[in-house]
C-alpha cells in the first residue's frame, strides 16, 4: 500500500457505466483523490436502423471531481469493456493493464487513434499483484468467452474489493486454464469487504454450459456438410475459433478467415498461442477459390446480421469472392441479441434461399454463454463470503434479481446495494453507505448527431415518412400565388397527385385562407398552420404523423 494513503481513508466506488444496461462498462475506485478505472467500454444503440453510431460513457466526472487517475485495468477483451478506452486516454495518459490477449485486442482497437504520447500497455498475470496508485491489484483467472479473462482483487484502505469482471465457472475450458476457485476461497477466508459481481445471466437457473461442449456438435455439423462449412461468431471468441480449426483439421479442411476483423483475430490468436496451429491450416479467400468446397471451413463475423459484415454480403449475394451453394452448412454461433431478431431472421431466410443449411441456437446447441448462471453466481458469493455486495453488468431487472440471489445466499439485505450509473458507494472500515450521485450518461459517437431531437426526427422518418409543402406568396398582396404543392416520401405513393395528397392539399389551402389578412413568409403562423394541417389530415385518415417540412417564399 502506498505510504501516502491513510489506512483509515474512505474508499469510493463510482459507477459510470454498465449498471442498468448491458455494455458501456466503466467503474472508478477512488481513495484520497486518487483513482483506478476498471474497464472502459462502448454500447451499441437499440435502434441501429436509425444510422446511429456507438455510445461511450459520459466522463466529465473525472474533470469535475479533480480526481487523479492512476491507471486503467482491463478485465478482458470485449468491446463493451475496451471500446471506449481511447476517449479516456485522451484525458489521462496513464498505464493500461491487462493480460496478453486483452492487450493484443486493445492494441488493435487503438491502432487508428491519435495520441500525443505512446500508450503505456502493461501485461499482467494471474496471482501477480501490482501497485496502482493507493491500491494493490491482483488479477485472478476466470473463465469467459475470451481467453485470459480476469477478475480483480483490489486491496484498499477499506479492505479487499473483488470485481468479478465477466465470468462463468467452466470446469472443462478449451485451453485448460481453470477458474481459480482456490484463490477466491483464500481471499474469502481472509475477509472480503465488497464483491462486485456479473449479473448478465442471473435469470437463468443452474450452470452455464462448458465451451468445450460445443466441439462434438461442431464435429457432427461439419460431417454432414457436403460443401463448405461456415461458422459465424464474434471475432474475439478465440476459444470457439480454436474448436472450429481443430474439427476442420480432423476432416481435412483448411480454414478461411473472412473479413478484416476475423483475419486480424486469427493473426493475434496465432501470435499469442491461443490458436496452436501452423499457418498452413489457414488460407486467404483468394487462394480458397481454387480449392474444393468440401475441403474448406470459413470463419466469418455477422452472426447478428450486421449489414456490412462478410456474412451479410454473402447472404445478399454481394460478396466479391464467396457465394453460397447447395450443400453448404452455415452456423450462427451466438445468441440473438435482443433487438436484432428481425435482421438476423432476414439473414437466415436469405441464406436458406441460396441453398444453405442454416443452424442457429434455436434449432441446435451451437452456442453457450460466457456468463455465469444462478448456481455459479451463488458459488462466487459462497467462495468470497463478502461483507457487502453490489451487482454489476446488467439491466435493472438483472441487478434486482442478483440482490435477491445474494440475500438468499446469506448476505444481509442491508449489506446489498443496487446501484445504477451515477451512483456511488462509500466504504469506510467495516461500514458502507451510499454516497452522493455524480454526473453520468452516454455520449453518441461515429454516427451523426446523437442529439435527441435528431434521433426523434429519424424515428418519425422511419415510421411515418415525410411531406414537403411549398407555398409561394405575393409580396404585394400577401395572397397565395402558387401552391400549396406537396411532395411525399415514405408516406403515400405518387408525386403529389394521389387521392390523399390532393385532399391534403385542399385541406391545407382552406386552412391557410382561413388565417385571414395578408400572409408573409416570415409569419410563423403560416409554417405552423402548414405543419398542423398536414399532420392532422394524415393522422385522421391514415393514422400516420409524418415529418412536415414547410417551405414558404415570396415573389
Amino acid at each position: 500500500m502506498a505510504a501516502s494513503t491513510s489506512t483509515t481513508a474512505p474508499v469510493r466506488i463510482v459507477a459510470l457505466g454498465g449498471l442498468g444496461e448491458i455494455g458501456l462498462n466503466l467503474m472508478a475506485i477512488e481513495c484520497a483523490g486518487r483513482a483506478i478505472v476498471i474497464d472502459c467500454g462502448v454500447m451499441f444503440p437499440d435502434e441501429p436502423g436509425l444510422g446511429l453510431g456507438t455510445y461511450v460513457p459520459e466522463m466529465t466526472w473525472f474533470e469535475r471531481s479533480h480526481v487523479a487517475v492512476e491507471a486503467v485495468v482491463l478485465t478482458h477483451a470485449h468491446e463493451d469493456h475496451i471500446g471506449a478506452l481511447a476517449h479516456l486516454l485522451r484525458r489521462f495518459n496513464v498505464p493500461v493493464y491487462g493480460t496478453d490477449i486483452t492487450l493484443a485486442f486493445t492494441r488493435r482497437r487503438l491502432a487508428d487513434e491519435q495520441f500525443d504520447d505512446p500508450v503505456d500497455l502493461r501485461i499482467i498475470l494471474p496471482r501477480k499483484a501490482f501497485e496502482a496508485g493507493p491500491f494493490r491489484v491482483e488479477p485472478i483467472r476466470v473463465t469467459h468467452s475470451t481467453p485470459n479473462s480476469t477478475a480483480l482483487a483490489i486491496r484498499t484502505p477499506a479492505g479487499i474489493i473483488i470485481h468479478s469482471g465477466d465470468f462463468k465457472i467452466d470446469d472443462a475450458p478449451v485451453d485448460g486454464q481453470l477458474f481459480d476457485r482456490e484463490r477466491f476461497a483464500e481471499l474469502g477466508a481472509e475477509g472480503v469487504a465488497l464483491l462486485l459481481s456479473d449479473s448478465t445471466n442471473v435469470e437463468r437457473p443452474g450452470r452455464s454450459g462448458s465451451e468445450s461442449s460445443l466441439k462434438p456438435v461442431l464435429r457432427e455439423l461439419t460431417s454432414r456438410a457436403r460443401g463448405r462449412f461456415f461458422l459465424s461468431a464474434f471475432s474475439s471468441h478465440l476459444h470457439r475459433i480454436r474448436q472450429v480449426v481443430e474439427v476442420s483439421r480432423e476432416f481435412g479442411r483448411r480454414v478461411v478467415p473472412l473479413g478484416r476483423a476475423m483475419a486480424e483475430s486469427v493473426r493475434l490468436g496465432l501470435e499469442t498461442g491461443q490458436l496452436p496451429f501452423g499457418h498452413a491450416m489457414f488460407v486467404d479467400p483468394g487462394e480458397a477459390e481454387f480449392l474444393d468446397g468440401n475441403r474448406l471451413s470459413y470463419l466469418t463475423s455477422g452472426s447478428q446480421g450486421e449489414p456490412l459484415s462478410a456474412l451479410a454480403k454473402i447472404a445478399g449475394d454481394a460478396h466479391p469472392r464467396v457465394r453460397i451453394e447447395h450443400g453448404d452448412v452455415v452456423v450462427l454461433s451466438s445468441r440473438f441479441i435482443p433487438g436484432n431478431e428481425r435482421t438476423i431472421n432476414t439473414l437466415v431466410n436469405r441464406l436458406y434461399k441460396q441453398g444453405a443449411d442454416v443452424i442457429y441456437d434455436a434449432v441446435a446447441p451451437v452456442h453457450v454463454s460466457g456468463h455465469a448462471s444462478q448456481d455459479e453466481l451463488t458459488e462466487m458469493i459462497t467462495l468470497t463470503r463478502p461483507r457487502h455486495f453490489v451487482p454489476i453488468h446488467g439491466e435493472y431487472r438483472h441487478l434486482s434479481r442478483h440482490v435477491s440471489l445474494a440475500i438468499a445466499a446469506g448476505i444481509p439485505g442491508q449489506h446489498c446495494y443496487l446501484l445504477e450509473d451515477g451512483d456511488t458507494l462509500v466504504l469506510n472500515g467495516a461500514d458502507a453507505r451510499r454516497g452522493s450521485t455524480v454526473e453520468s450518461g452516454r455520449v453518441m459517437l461515429e454516427g451523426a448527431d446523437g442529439d435527441p431531437a435528431v434521433v426523434g426526427e429519424r424515428r418519425v422518418l422511419a415510421r411515418d415518412g415525410t411531406v414537403t409543402a411549398v407555398v409561394v406568396l405575393s409580396a404585394k398582396t400577401g395572397r397565395i400565388v402558387a401552391g400549396p404543392d406537396l411532395l411525399s416520401r415514405g408516406l403515400v405513393s405518387g408525386n403529389g397527385t394521389s387521392l390523399h395528397m390532393s385532399r391534403a392539399k385542399e385541406e391545407l389551402t382552406r386552412r391557410l385562407n382561413a388565417l385571414g389578412g395578408p400572409l408573409h413568409a416570415n409569419d410563423s403562423r403560416v409554417k405552423e398552420e402548414i405543419v398542423r394541417a398536414i399532420r392532422r389530415y394524415f393522422s385522421d385518415e391514415l393514422g400516420r404523423r409524418p415529418l412536415v417540412i414547410p417551405y414558404v417564399t415570396e415573389v
